[in-house]
């Protein structure tokens, strides 16, 4: 099921273009559904139906964890992201029971449990959970295999007005029209 964007009188512009489909811009398109009428995300990866490492991020393979600051602040874009992502797989960890700080030369530091829980789990699989949820609003598409050469502006405002991409064929790698 989609998710209506939330009804504003004003939009700031018709269309906002995120460079990036890695954590920061799946959280930014999400900021800025609200206030554009259109927004798209353009990935150069091709961006995979499971919780798998792509090329384009090079912590991908690297186990994750949230912190706590960073759950909430999840959960205010994406309300329910905790959830999906337990049901996704992500396993709940109390930080400062379950896991063993140690600083040589030094006693590892006591087990205290905080009570509240935050997840371990890959890179791959927060990606997948957040651009699920990204998928769900009405206006924002996610466009993979199209790399941005450069932001096209305005010489005497400065103003981006978008980006010059290059569509990636699956397989050739060769060029296409945006």
């Amino acid at each position: 099921m989609r998710r209506e964007t939330a009804s504003k009188s004003y939009y700031l512009g018709e269309r906002a273009i995120v460079v990036g489909g890695g954590l920061a811009g799946l959280s930014a398109a999400r900021g800025l559904s609200d206030r554009f009428r259109q927004v798209v995300i353009l990935d150069r990866d091709e961006l995979p139906d499971s919780a798998t490492p792509r090329p384009g991020v090079p912590q991908g393979k690297h186990p994750h964890a949230l912190l706590g600051g960073g759950l909430k602040a999840l959960e205010q874009l994406f309300p329910g992201f905790g959830n999906e992502l337990g049901r996704a797989g992500a396993a709940p960890i109390d930080r400062g029971f379950d896991m063993l700080y140690e600083i040589p030369g030094q006693d590892a530091w006591p087990r205290i449990k905080f009570g509240w829980a935050t997840y371990a789990m890959s890179r791959p699989l927060i990606e997948l959970t957040l651009r699920r949820q990204v998928e769900r609003l009405t206006n924002v598409k996610v466009q993979g295999r199209c790399r941005v050469l450069n932001i096209i502006g305005e010489w005497n405002t400065g103003v981006a007005t978008g980006p010059r991409p290059r569509h990636v064929r699956r397989s050739t790698g060769g060029r296409s029209a945006f």
